[in-house]
């Protein structure tokens, strides 16, 4: 019997297994070499249940040579995969390739040498064994360290690669290519000293091991897309935390190459280093430098396509849409897209006297409307039940803040919701605060006419009388003049009504517990149409729908006049006038004594007014220094104290205006500390942010006031030039570029001696900001190459060096 149990226990759980995994979307990811620490993340997220609570279930698919993986992501055979630099190359020719991350901020991809060998630099190379893969020597990364050293790929002698450290040992060959994560340490156990070169010591820091996957994908679920990113970095996070924990799973699991712990601990440290491996920064990628790597590949003459990177690179908080096949024809075949709102529900939405849309959810649709192929028109109604009505005989596409009702989705399907709004109740000032809405039964509550919450209050709240409104302003009147006990509505519509029209009049008594969640309502009949508007709604970011409330200014509400006010006061008026007329000689009989205090009142008017003043110009004040230090922060360097690039983009359009109209010189300056990385290593971070300051301030000292000096990124920094030509900004740089060779930094009693290489373009008619900076990037690449230290400038689409000796 206790056999049977067992037996029973056993299917049963094998059983609840197989229905967890039946739940779970199923994605395969693909590496781009054999088990790991390299591959550490993903296994964590694996075994740690991180994919599972996302809803996925993850196939870790085994690395085989040969396999073109780009190509299998593209055409969707392939969820995911981790791609090395060469990806960049790769995506000129698979189009639907889309990056979600860079997990090495530089490249973990180097060439060592024995120290027995001689070969001590890079331009020891001509002529040597060099035992590489075809893939290691195109990656762009490895290729720009060769040729800036004028060596080529023809003055080598290319051996295949045997992925065996001891050929280097045995002097099988010259130089090899390998992991700095893994091929150090084995030279090191076998006590062989060698020269390690690695591109980022030459200033070719390239991303690697992207995580990237395929646009069909992303257009027809972006949410497991979403999910596998946020997961795959938490286990990454987690396993650079927990270094000794990973590498015990690996070596229990994931180990296939049979390494040692003492292996996979040293691989785990040399790789946390590559990945900048910080909670928020990990992952982290920049279009200009991925853009940099495709201008390499191009400058070395190994390719000539362009990549759109704002399509290629998937940003979450700048999302853009992405559509299916079926959903770019179905938009391809309609005008336009139609729009019903509801008239009256300011500060969320309405029209003004115009007839113009206006209240801040038009700024969520104009963010919609930019990200859409068609137009959005706003039809103008008179209502909210004729929005509903108009809706129904499909003379409108959408409806937006809908709430869904059982009512409405015989008709209409929504969205998930992307505002959420308390509810309240309006009283007159005289009532309590009801906490308890049972309280209200048999009370006549307002509620405008088609509002969704209408159905909800009455399923909980039965015993409430409800009555229908045209408007909330309607709603809140009845109130005032007793017709209704109460009004439930929008905190911040309310809120908006009391200030502006009811003030003193009525208050908020009570929050109901519900909150109303409003989305986007599409007729049923337009499926395709939903699902565009769902992925539109799940691009909107917290922080967009946070700041547009926020920057939201109140809508003023025109004020009708009030008749009944004006009799009230014509009445007091004739009442005072006939006391006046009765007590006129005891009045005689005060003045003087009322001048007095009112001479007195004037005086402490007056003192409060200057007091009100006083206030105010310091609250304008105070306000000015906010809005001061709100720029400081969006626009200045934190390190260097100087602006950062947000402030060049931001005012080089004037810049680059007035040079065109009025034909006016301007020059720019691409600065670039050679060999900082270095630096870093040699003498710390520390030691490296204030060789930065000290870099910045020699060189504002040197710069005119109307110059403009920004820190670009890292150690690049760019000086725009006002109404400087070509050849008097050529003498700049080199007045730069001597005053950095010829004053090194003192740490205490050591000099730090560092110089800089500098690009130097002059800008063209009609040309951008982004063309000026490629072809002063175009030059530095050229004065790296030439060995650092040097001045050289772009006229054209080539640069050419100045001789600084």
């Amino acid at each position: 019997m206790f056999k049977n149990i067992r037996i029973f226990v056993c299917l049963a759980i094998t059983f609840s297994h197989v229905l967890y995994a039946n739940e779970l979307k199923q994605v395969t990811l693909q590496p781009t070499w054999f088990e790991q620490f390299q591959f550490a993340g993903y296994y964590i997220a694996k075994e740690k249940g991180f994919y599972n609570e996302a809803g996925l279930d993850v196939k870790i698919n085994p690395f085989e040579f040969g396999n073109d993986t780009a190509q299998q992501v593209n055409d969707g055979k392939i969820d995911f995969a981790v791609g090395r630099e060469s990806l960049i190359r790769e995506s000129v020719h698979h189009k639907k390739l889309v990056i979600l991350y860079a997990l090495f901020q530089a490249s973990p991809l180097v060439l060592l040498s024995t120290k027995e060998s001689q070969i001590i630099t890079v331009k020891n190379f001509a002529g040597k064994r060099i035992m590489a893969t075809t893939g290691d020597l195109n990656e762009v990364s490895l290729k720009s360290m060769i040729n800036s050293n004028a060596i080529k790929l023809t003055d080598l002698n290319i051996l295949t690669h045997t992925h065996d450290i001891t050929d280097l040992v045995n002097n099988k060959t010259d130089i090899i290519s390998a992991y700095i994560s893994k091929a150090p340490y084995e030279l090191e156990r076998m006590g062989v000293e060698y020269n390690l070169f690695a591109p980022a010591d030459y200033g070719f820091d390239m991303y690697s091991d992207f995580l990237y996957t395929n646009e069909e994908l992303m257009s027809k679920d972006i949410e497991t897309v979403k999910a596998f990113k946020q997961a795959s970095l938490k286990g990454w996070q987690y396993a650079f935390t927990h270094i000794d924990e990973t590498v015990d799973l690996i070596l229990d699991k994931y180990n296939q190459q049979k390494l040692t712990k003492a292996e996979l601990l040293y691989e785990a440290g040399a790789l946390k280093k590559l990945a900048d491996a910080y909670p928020d920064a990990i992952g982290t990628i920049d279009n200009y430098k991925l853009k940099r790597i495709l201008d390499l590949y191009k400058v070395l003459g190994v390719e000539k396509g362009n990549i759109d990177f704002t399509k290629l690179v998937y940003d979450e908080k700048n999302p853009r849409l992405i559509l299916t096949a079926k959903e770019k024809a179905y938009l391809n075949q309609k005008d336009k897209i139609t729009l019903c709102i509801d008239p009256d529900w300011l500060p969320y939405e309405g029209f003004d006297n115009q007839g113009k849309h206006i209240g801040f959810n038009t700024e969520i649709i104009n963010i919609f409307r930019k990200q859409l192929s068609i137009p959005i028109t706003v039809i103008q109604t008179s209502s909210w039940s004729q929005s509903l009505q108009f809706t129904k005989q499909k003379k409108c596409d959408l409806l937006s803040l809908a709430a869904k009702t059982p009512e409405r989705m015989k008709y209409l399907s929504f969205t998930s919701p992307y505002l959420v709004f308390p509810r309240v109740l309006v009283t007159k000032p005289d009532i309590t605060f009801i906490d308890n809405f049972t309280h209200l039964a048999n009370r006549k509550i307002g509620i405008p006419k088609g509002y969704a919450q209408r159905d909800i209050i009455k399923e909980s709240f039965p015993n409430i009388e409800i009555v229908t409104v045209d408007t909330t302003k309607k709603g809140l009147e009845k109130v005032t003049n007793g017709e209704l006990y109460g009004f439930i509505g929008g905190l911040n519509t309310v809120s908006d009504l009391l200030q502006n029209r009811f003030m003193g009049q009525l208050k908020v008594s009570g929050k109901l517990d519900q909150k109303e969640e409003f989305g986007i309502a599409v007729r049923n009949d337009q499926i395709l149409l939903l699902s565009i508007f769902e992925k539109l709604v799940q691009n909107l970011t917290e922080e967009t729908k946070q700041d547009i409330i926020s920057r939201s200014i109140p809508i003023k509400y025109e004020e009708e006049f009030n008749y009944d006010l004006l009799w009230k006061v014509v009445f007091i008026l004739v009442l005072s006038m006939s006391a006046f007329l009765y007590r006129q000689s005891m009045l005689n009989k005060l003045n003087k004594t009322l001048n007095e205090k009112v001479k007195e009142k004037t005086k402490e008017l007056q003192e409060l007014n200057e007091s009100l003043e006083r206030k105010i110009n310091e609250r304008t004040r105070s306000i000015e220094r906010s809005k001061q230090v709100l720029q400081n922060v969006a626009f200045k360097d934190n390190l260097t104290d100087i602006f950062n690039r947000h402030y060049l983009f931001k005012t080089s359009p004037s810049l680059l205006n007035s040079a065109s109209e009025i034909n006016q010189p301007l020059s720019l300056l691409l600065i670039d500390i050679d060999n900082f990385k270095k630096i870093n290593d040699t003498h710390g971070h520390l030691i490296g942010d204030s060789i930065l300051k000290f870099f910045v301030t020699n060189i504002q000292r040197r710069l005119r006031s109307d110059d403009i000096f920004v820190r670009y990124g890292g150690e690049e920094f760019v000086v725009l030039l006002p109404k400087v030509n070509s050849n008097e900004s050529l003498i700049v740089a080199e007045k730069l570029r001597l005053a950095i060779e010829l004053h090194p930094y003192r740490e205490i009693a050591e000099n730090i001696t560092f110089t800089i290489s500098i690009g130097v373009s002059k800008y063209r008619d009609g040309e951008s900001l982004e063309k000026l900076i490629n072809r002063a990037d175009l030059a530095l690449y050229k004065a790296k190459e030439n060995g650092r230290n040097q001045v050289c400038r772009s006229e054209t689409d080539t640069a050419q060096c100045v001789n600084n000796s």
